[in-house]
């Protein structure tokens, strides 16, 4: 069987799999009332929502690659043992994070979890130099490769893991959103394993990428806006960590990720910031979020998630024809503060209209 084949069959089993599990999780979380509410000022919907439809991506996704395994696909012994991790450590994610969807769990329980998944796929690097899923080195601009000690690399990878987790979590705040970011994040990283191997093949990491791309669209139908179903944390933390570890896997993308998911990284650092700077928790919910500012700026969500997603396909496709690392570097920091900059202008008139809205002092 030839890769493209295989490579078309993992697509299709994902997106069959997760494609037929929605409407069933639906059905399951209004019977048993397993539904998102509106009300926060963070939510943007008008009626309650299944929000379990992480379950779906995540079936997709384990099905596409358990079919592979049963394809002649030739994996090494240290690859399978990595294939293994990341499915232990996304079985505990949805695990836990679907009880949270169900019964709840504050912010700092999260952080461990992401920690401890960090944890899981990278333990057994302690027993052998080939073993686990750990970033052992970096490619820095003007310098090149730098092989990292261990410790280092262990440190790195937690934070790696628990901020693509974190990233991909808080740009769930629209329908479709952080499903059609990790869409076009995962079809750069098919492009990038499959054919931009630069002489080292990498066929069996691109079934990685192209199974979650398949599940992301079985799901991403039923997510449209106005959505029938939303991903919950345990989507948004699922994809996260795919991601994350997959850019591992494939030999330390983390350039590639970098790029591509640049615009709610940098979102997410300025959230961070600008909760610190107003001594709320960097844990804390709010609508301090890109997106939530250009709905407030009278974009559709439609036209958000649309504008993301192309942001995202673009950036991620720069990471590839780029043809150094400083030409990379310089892409980042100009997206980066091109974003802050739109960023600071939606924070600025927000404020301006929150205040014109209140009245002077003393008014009634």
């Amino acid at each position: 069987m030839r890769d493209p084949l295989i490579a078309l069959a993992t697509l299709t089993v994902a997106f069959a799999v997760a494609f037929a599990v929605v409407p069933r999780l639906v059905r399951f979380a209004q019977t048993y009332q397993l539904l998102d509410h509106p009300g926060e000022a963070r939510r943007v919907h008008v009626q309650p929502v299944p929000r379990i439809g992480g379950i779906a991506m995540y079936l997709g996704f384990v099905v596409a690659l358990a079919v592979t395994i049963a394809l002649p696909v030739e994996r090494f012994s240290e690859e399978v043992e990595r294939l293994l991790l990341l499915i232990v450590g996304a079985t505990v994610v949805v695990a836990v994070m679907f009880y949270d969807d169900v019964v709840g769990l504050r912010p700092l329980p999260k952080l461990l979890l992401q920690v401890g998944v960090a944890l899981i796929v990278i333990a057994p690097r302690f027993r052998s130099d080939q073993a686990g899923i750990v970033i052992e080195q970096i490619n820095l601009p003007f310098y090149g490769a730098v092989t990292l000690p261990l410790i280092v690399g262990v440190l790195f990878t937690i934070f790696w893991i628990t901020g693509m987790m974190n990233a991909l979590n808080w740009s769930d705040g629209l329908d479709g959103l952080a499903a059609t970011i990790a869409l076009s994040a995962t079809t750069v990283l098919f492009l990038h394993t499959y054919f931009w191997p630069r002489g080292n093949p990498q066929f069996t990491i691109s079934l990685l990428a192209i199974a979650l791309v398949g599940a992301i669209v079985g799901f991403l139908p039923y997510n449209w806006h106005p959505a029938k179903i939303i991903m919950g944390d345990t989507g948004a933390m699922f994809l996260g960590f795919a991601l994350a570890t997959t850019s591992i896997i494939g030999g330390a993308k983390i350039a590639t990720a970098l790029l591509a998911l640049s615009v709610p990284i940098v979102d997410m650092a300025w959230v961070i910031v600008s909760r610190a700077l107003h001594g709320r928790s960097p844990l804390s919910a709010d609508r301090g979020h890109l997106h939530h500012r250009l709905l407030d700026a009278g974009w559709t969500q439609p036209q958000i998630v649309v504008t993301y997603g192309a942001a995202t396909l673009t950036t991620g496709i720069l990471s590839l024809l780029l043809p150094s690392r400083e030409l990379k570097l310089v892409a980042l920091v100009g997206i980066g503060c091109g974003v802050l900059v739109a960023i600071a202008i939606l924070a600025r008139r927000s404020d301006r209209q929150a205040r014109d809205a209140s009245g002077p002092v003393g008014s009634t």
